[in-house]
């Protein structure tokens, strides 16, 4: 599957990597023509990097199983002697190992090209003290490690959601996959503020959403908290389990479609 994935489609992926190459060099050169102060600073690098992986990533993931919206293609792929699993494991492959290391190398390229470049051109590292350098886009002074490492845990699941978009949705699957991903997240958030303000007696979330501070009518305040070892198991699986869960989806959607 994964050969035969590439022999079908390495002409287009090639394409595709020299196309976001130049995409994002010329944003660069953009950047170095309008900004005479710094216009490679590290936290230009970041955003670049979040923003580019944000944007092309869910896009790629949402085409992996395009041949499935049309009729003779998905009777070819469904033909293909191969399992639901191993269908599933071979988008994996592509979709999260793989497009986030040529990715990343695809971003340092560039990157790496530019800052150069600005450093021998660009009058504000021409003829000041400062001067760009090459970024570490997992550990950037300009965002704490932490932050980063969340980006990438929402960038895992958006892109596991994608995926599995582009087997629900038969047309325009990254456009419809969005929109679901966004009235979720609306939907969750409004259940959140219903919860807070209308079904929970007054008062607010105390050290994080497992201890609930309430404001007593006779001025005495109590303090309700979940237990640290449920609290541990539910940040870790919201951590941790969306991907899974989602991939999971993808599996038994894969195989309905092959029944």
């Amino acid at each position: 599957m994964v050969g035969k994935h590439w022999a079908e489609n390495k002409k287009k992926y090639l394409l595709s990597i020299v196309a976001f190459i130049g995409l994002t060099f010329v944003w660069y050169v953009f950047v170095m023509l309008v900004d005479d102060s710094n216009p490679l600073a590290a936290g230009l690098q970041q955003v670049t990097f979040l923003f580019s992986l944000f944007l092309v990533g869910p896009f790629y993931a949402s085409q992996f199983f395009r041949e499935l919206s049309s009729g003779p293609k998905a009777i070819n792929y469904l033909m293909v002697p191969a399992s639901a699993l191993e269908k599933l494991l071979c988008s994996l492959f592509y979709v999260i190992v793989i497009f986030f290391i040529v990715f990343v190398a695809a971003f340092y390229l560039v990157d790496a090209i530019s800052v150069m470049i600005a450093n021998l051109i660009h009058p504000s590292y021409n003829y000041g003290n400062v001067k760009a350098n090459v970024i570490n886009v997992f550990r950037s002074n300009e965002m704490p490690k932490d932050v980063t490492f969340y980006f990438l845990l929402m960038f895992f699941t958006i892109q596991s959601a994608a995926l599995l978009g582009s087997v629900y949705f038969v047309q325009y699957s990254y456009i419809k996959t969005a929109i679901t991903i966004a009235l979720l997240c609306l939907v969750v958030a409004l259940l959140e503020y219903y919860l807070t303000n209308r079904l929970l007696p007054p008062g607010n979330f105390y050290e994080g959403r497992g201890t609930y501070l309430f404001y007593g009518r006779d001025g005495s305040n109590k303090v309700v908290e979940l237990p640290h070892a449920i609290m541990n198991v539910l940040f870790i699986l919201f951590k941790y389990a969306f991907p899974p869960i989602l991939w999971l989806t993808t599996y038994f959607r894969l195989k309905e479609k092959e029944v």
